[in-house]
């Protein structure tokens, strides 16, 4: 797929992949030279890289009155730096399927993501991750806000995906210990 042809969709509602659980409607926001950002209509950004990618569409949404707006985009030259900047922030990896996993990031390097995933470290190729994006952990305590309280989550999500003090020094020490063997 040309970047110029992906280039003139930016802004527009698109579909990437046609079926099963990679398939994803979305703003698009941005496209680099591996990589493609999505905003989700919940205001969610979903970077995916393009060797993944085996269609996209252009669908008939209106993009600009349908989408949340949302905190800004990582903008990294490659997808391994937006994995970089993602480092200690609660993500999902993959849309769904058996290839998802949800964690904080740890490290990259050598193009190998190290995530922890309750309490056990995970080495991912990044070859292997088609996509990531920012999860809030808040979300998974059910429904227990009102209103009020639905709109401050939306202007906190940014804060609330990255992990605490106290979650940072637990996997700091979780790591030395991976080192060490």
């Amino acid at each position: 797929m040309g970047l110029n042809y992906l280039g003139s969709l930016v802004g527009t509602e698109v579909k990437v992949n046609r079926g099963g659980p990679d398939s994803i409607i979305g703003r698009l926001v941005a496209v680099q030279h591996d990589y493609l950002t999505l905003q989700l209509k919940d205001g969610t950004l979903v970077y995916i890289q393009l060797q993944h990618v085996k269609s996209i569409s252009a669908t008939n949404g209106n993009a600009s009155r349908s989408y949340k707006t949302t905190h800004r985009a990582e903008q990294a030259h490659n997808f391994e730096g937006v994995l970089a900047q993602l480092k200690y922030t609660f993500v999902q990896i993959n849309r769904g399927g058996p290839e998802k996993i949800e964690g904080v990031v740890v490290e990259t390097w050598d193009h190998y993501l190290l995530i922890v995933v309750n309490n056990e470290i995970v080495r991912i190729p990044v070859f292997h991750i088609k996509s990531i994006n920012a999860i809030n952990k808040n979300n998974s305590n059910g429904n227990k806000s009102n209103k009020s309280n639905s709109s401050n989550k939306s202007n906190k999500s940014n804060k609330s995906n990255k992990a605490t003090a106290a979650q940072i020094v637990a996997i700091k020490l979780m790591l030395k210990k991976y080192r060490s063997r």
